[in-house]
């Protein structure tokens, strides 16, 4: 296992790739998305993960799943080092190898933030810490024989067993924890379009500005600030996809400077606009 490995999330650009890591924190320090998709066990330790704005506690045996619209942080509460599995799956490259019958990218169909944690059984979880071993030791052995099919088809049942639990668990599906921060992030994702400061924000809920800072960064870690552009990154991900133009994106998404949205667009997702419109047509 790799220790204390750091994931470059922006350069993953591998129809898949599938690592067991241990470590006292995530690759990411702050909320970011994927292009990808993510599949997200536990092995052992505890964690909070933040999904939009919903908080689940997780304990070994948790699986987490994560879309690439969804915006999301881990927390290691107790500074013990935890070892996770993850998995990064690209939709076009699985979305041919789902039927009518068998939709693979089902579990990631949801609405963002909801039904996220799933609890795996004994035998759930050794079959996907298994199969994730044959994965990995098949990329290892990249152009031997049979390792190209040995991938697809182990990458394949995994995503078949998780859309299973995910199915089969339904409404069971681990509820997330209220949380500090919940009014504050309700409170932008309302109003994500409109023009935000700390001084509006905590007028409107009523609250001293420095509170409000301090809460929100106590919570999550992260700044108030670093969650409203990631949230926006993700809204203009989803304008583009519709067929705004980069420059209708930026706008309808809450930015109002074109310049910084190219940037920040890239800082946050590892392509630009344009070139993230593109992939996508």
């Amino acid at each position: 296992m790799k220790k204390e490995s750091l994931y470059h999330y922006s350069e993953f650009s591998e129809p898949f790739s599938c690592d067991f890591t241990t470590s006292h924190a995530a690759g990411n320090v702050d909320f970011h998305m994927h292009n990808s998709h993510e599949i997200y066990l536990l092995l052992d330790g505890h964690i909070q993960y933040f999904v939009e704005n919903a908080c689940y506690d997780m304990s070994p045996g948790n699986l987490i799943l994560f879309s690439n619209r969804e915006i999301h942080k881990a927390i290691n509460t107790n500074n013990e080092p935890f070892t996770r599995l993850v998995i990064h799956v690209n939709p076009a490259f699985i979305r041919p190898y789902s039927t009518p019958h068998t939709n693979l990218l089902d579990c990631f169909h949801r609405e963002p933030g909801v039904n996220n944690l799933i609890s795996l059984s004994r035998e759930e979880n050794d079959s996907l810490i298994a199969m994730a071993n044959t994965l990995i030791e098949a990329k290892k052995n990249h152009g031997s024989f049979g390792s190209d099919l040995t991938e697809l088809t182990t990458l394949l049942q995994i995503l078949i067993l998780i859309n299973k639990t995910y199915k089969k668990t339904g409404s069971k599906n681990t509820s997330p924890r209220p949380h500090k921060a919940q009014a504050i992030m309700g409170y932008i994702d309302e109003n994500l379009t409109s023009p935000m400061t700390l001084d509006s924000i905590s007028h409107a809920l009523s609250l001293d500005k420095y509170y409000l800072s301090h809460l929100f960064k106590s919570e999550t870690e992260s700044s108030i600030f670093q969650y409203i552009v990631v949230k926006r990154v993700a809204l203009a991900k989803e304008f583009l996809l519709k067929g705004h133009t980069v420059s209708e994106a930026c706008y309808l998404s809450g930015f109002h400077d074109y310049s910084n949205f190219i940037r920040t667009f890239r800082q946050t997702t590892g392509c630009t606009p344009g070139q993230f419109k593109n992939l996508n047509l």
